[in-house]
Formats: structure tokens, C-alpha cells, sequence
């Protein structure tokens, strides 16, 4: 019984710890907004807020259940490409935050052309979502 308590309060201090350093992660990297002022959408900003929410809880309670879902490979595509633009930006707005790319930029002298890495960061993350997605996990 004690140990069923302990791993209870545990687990539930544990997702508090990981809620609220993914939650302050987005905050300093301001990713939400940012997003809604570059697709010029801020009016629509309690649509993303709101898409985070019920992302989190839903992927929260298939994980708790134990969920699978079976679905057609071909449906795995956008979600892997999704998935892929997310961490992509998540990876960007990093890089942005630790000024690696005024570095990037200056180190190899691409003014004009400094939006071709960033292209090539964010295709890497969705290509490497999809070879996950599509081949890894059918071979584990």
C-alpha cells in the first residue's frame, strides 16, 4: 500500500516537473507568439494555446492507457511531417535563443543567403521524423 502511494506522489511530481519545464521552455522561447505574429494570425492565438492543451492531454492519456492506435502507413505522413515541422521549430527557436545563427552567419559569411541552413535544419527534423516514423519503428 506505502509503495503504491509513493509511486503515485512520484509520478505525479515527476509530470509536474516535466509539465512545467516544457511550459516555461516554450515561454522563453516566446514560440507561440512568434509563430502567430510570422503566419500573421495573432488574432487566432487561443487556437494555438488551446491545440497545445488538448495535444498534450490526449497524448498524455494514450500513453497512460496504453493506446494503440492502427492506422494505414499513409496516414503516418502528415504526422510525421508534422511532427517533424514542430521540432524543427522547437529547434530553431533553441538555435535562435542561443544566437547560433548570427554566429552561423558571420562564421560563414551568408547574409543573404543565412535562410538556406535554416531550410536545411528544419527538412533535416522532418526527414528524420519520417525515417522513424515510416522505417524505424517497424523494425523494433
Amino acid at each position: 500500500m506505502f509503495k503504491s502511494i509513493f509511486l503515485v506522489i512520484l509520478g505525479f511530481a515527476g509530470g509536474v516537473g516535466v509539465g512545467t519545464a516544457i511550459a516555461s521552455f516554450l515561454t522563453l522561447l516566446d514560440l507561440i507568439p512568434r509563430l502567430a505574429q510570422i503566419s500573421d494570425s495573432n488574432g487566432q492565438l487561443y487556437i494555438y494555446q488551446r491545440a497545445i492543451v488538448i495535444s498534450v492531454i490526449l497524448t498524455t492519456l494514450i500513453e497512460f492507457f496504453q493506446i494503440s492506435l492502427y492506422v494505414n502507413m499513409l496516414f503516418l505522413i502528415p504526422i510525421g511531417i508534422f511532427t517533424g515541422a514542430f521540432i524543427g521549430l522547437i529547434a530553431s527557436a533553441l538555435a535562435e535563443v542561443l544566437n547560433v545563427i548570427p554566429v552561423l552567419e558571420n562564421k560563414l559569411k551568408l547574409k543573404e543567403l543565412l535562410q538556406i541552413p535554416v531550410l536545411c535544419i528544419s527538412l533535416g527534423k522532418v526527414i528524420g521524423s519520417l525515417i522513424d516514423w515510416l522505417i524505424l519503428n517497424n523494425i523494433r
